[in-house]
């Protein structure tokens, strides 16, 4: 499928945002630390997508008081798009789960923070651990490492594709490693 000549919308997915899309759309997002947890529904031909910066509303906010991007949590960020997708009428069970980011290498300072800060690694496991709890698994993935990433997701198919980001290509592109 060429995606630049297609007449499919293409929307740009922000820190903290999340995009249902009800009809065929074209989701692209950039990641460092961050992680996207795509959910399709082949059943309905569509999917959301979410762009979670940290991993748990609780290590900020731990009076539960919601936010006002629900997806800036990793946690918060499954419930919601599991809840939207079962409002939709997806089956749960027949959900296609996908997870992409969760970077811990990725800065372009000579400083680094010692692994347990590593936002990207409690991202990850966060993801996992919510999606565990719900009974979902994902079926693809590309986590972790030291790169960034740019996916590009194709709501009405699930498909997304990826493209890797080291620190050259960013500063290249002008693009942030910094979610």
């Amino acid at each position: 499928m060429d995606l630049n000549n297609s007449d499919i919308p293409h929307v740009f997915l922000h820190t903290g945002d999340a995009f249902i899309g009800v009809k065929p759309t074209i989701v692209s997002t950039v990641l460092g630390s961050c992680v996207s947890i795509s959910m399709f529904s082949s059943q309905l031909q569509q999917g959301a997508i979410c762009h979670a910066f940290l991993p748990s509303r609780k290590e900020i906010n731990p009076d539960k008081q919601v936010s006002i991007q629900i997806c800036r949590y990793v946690d918060t960020a499954v419930d919601y798009l599991l809840e939207c997708m079962t409002r939709i009428g997806a089956n749960k069970s027949r959900l296609e789960v996908k997870i992409f980011g969760g970077s811990s290498g990725l800065t372009l300072s000579k400083v680094r923070a010692p692994n347990f800060f590593s936002v990207g690694d409690r991202n990850v496991k966060m993801a996992f651990k919510c999606l565990a709890e719900k009974g979902l698994h994902p079926k693809s993935m590309d986590v972790g490492g030291n790169v960034g990433r740019k996916i590009l997701f194709a709501t009405h198919t699930g498909d997304i594709w990826l493209k890797r980001l080291d620190k050259q290509t960013l500063l290249k592109n002008n693009l942030s490693p910094h979610d």
